[in-house]
């Protein structure tokens, strides 16, 4: 049996947990020892309770833990435990690490440079576009974007990774062979395919509410810096910003109206110390990090010279702040047909984004 297999048995012994399952791996030579020791070893060295023990002793002859790697092999479901080189370093820091990570899509993603993007899930519109136009903006430029999967502005932020042509990836309050919420479940294929989903939970773990506090530790675990874009005074978003804090992870929060509930949070993060921010560039400049902007110098040189007139002075007309098409058709005298076709065009080209309600913002 693989060193993967005994560490994933000991995520299934109820009442065990990360701490305990790493002072064991920690005190015993090999894991394989864990479940050969005798009980009294077992209770001296792990101080776990006589229950716990025992169960260590039984749970790779359980049907648990046979039906755990079935569903394993079923779902081509990738491991990376907290002894194999490809855990995140940066995850291995923080208070009680997951022994277990259970990946579907690229596990080399978990050691890229990551940004945290989170926030409420009654997200007003303001908070989808700036949620969304953010992590397009850390895209581009080579970031990794992170976020819960969860509606709102977790949803935004995925989307507006994927749309830069970079990565992201959706950590779960769930198993990944239930993934929740269900109306994401077309958005995680994506992710897989542009990133990775990954959870610590076992596969078939339903969404129950104790898990989320959990996953939003990973969230920020893996990143190095963490925005919140949208919070009300109790949102779940602030429990990750303080699992950022408690990382020494850098905190930034997107402002809001003084007198919009979904901003309370992240004002009072403001307030409390976080950076301000309104773009994507602002995190990467605070951080000190530079990418290779995608769309610059190569890509806009190239597509430019193949694009009509019209079209390059709509795309001079577009920023990196949203402007509904209504706008757009009245301030530029073209005609709506030449502008539809040209903002087609440069959607094609990776070089304009449609929102939600029409808006369009350069990328």
């Amino acid at each position: 049996m693989r060193q993967q297999e005994y560490i994933i048995a000991l995520n299934l012994v109820p009442g065990l947990g990360n701490i305990k399952i790493i002072n064991l791996l920690k005190r015993f030579s090999c894991v394989s020892e864990i479940f050969t020791a005798h009980i009294d070893e077992l209770l001296k060295k792990g101080n776990l309770e006589i229950s716990i023990a025992r169960h260590i002793q039984t749970v790779l002859e359980s049907e648990i833990f046979k039906n755990e790697l079935r569903q394993i092999n079923r779902l081509k479901v990738k491991i990376v435990t907290i002894i194999d080189s490809e855990y995140p370093e940066c995850l291995k820091q923080i208070y009680n690490p997951p022994v277990v990570l259970y990946v579907l899509g690229d596990v080399s993603i978990l050691s890229q440079v990551c940004i945290g993007v989170v926030g409420c899930r009654r997200a007003s519109f303001y908070g989808l576009t700036q949620a969304e136009r953010i992590s397009a903006e850390l895209s581009v430029k080579g970031v990794c974007v992170v976020s819960g999967l969860a509606i709102g502005i977790d949803t935004a932020a995925h989307k507006g990774a994927l749309s830069g042509t970079g990565k992201t990836i959706a950590v779960l309050g769930s198993g990944l062979g239930n993934i929740y919420p269900l109306r994401n479940k077309e958005l995680a294929f994506k992710i897989i395919k542009q990133g990775a989903i990954v959870s610590e939970f076992p596969l078939l773990t339903p969404p129950l509410q104790n898990n989320f506090p959990r996953r939003n530790r990973i969230i920020s675990g893996l990143c190095k810096a963490l925005v919140v874009v949208e919070a009300a005074k109790r949102s779940g978003s602030l429990i990750t910003a303080n699992f950022a804090l408690e990382q020494n992870r850098d905190v930034y929060a997107v402002p809001g109206a003084a007198n919009s509930i979904n901003a309370q949070g992240t004002n009072k993060l403001i307030q409390q110390g976080a950076k301000l921010v309104q773009n994507g560039q602002d995190v990467l400049e605070d951080l000190n990090i530079v990418f290779l902007d995608k769309l610059e110098n190569i890509t806009c040189k190239s597509q430019c010279s193949q694009i009509t007139e019209e079209t390059k002075k709509i795309l001079a007309f577009l920023s990196a702040n949203p402007l509904h098409i209504d706008i757009i058709i009245k301030q530029l005298d073209f005609s709506p047909a030449c502008i539809y076709k040209g903002l087609l065009e440069l959607q094609l080209k990776g070089m304009v984004k449609e929102l939600s309600g029409k808006m369009f913002i350069r990328v």
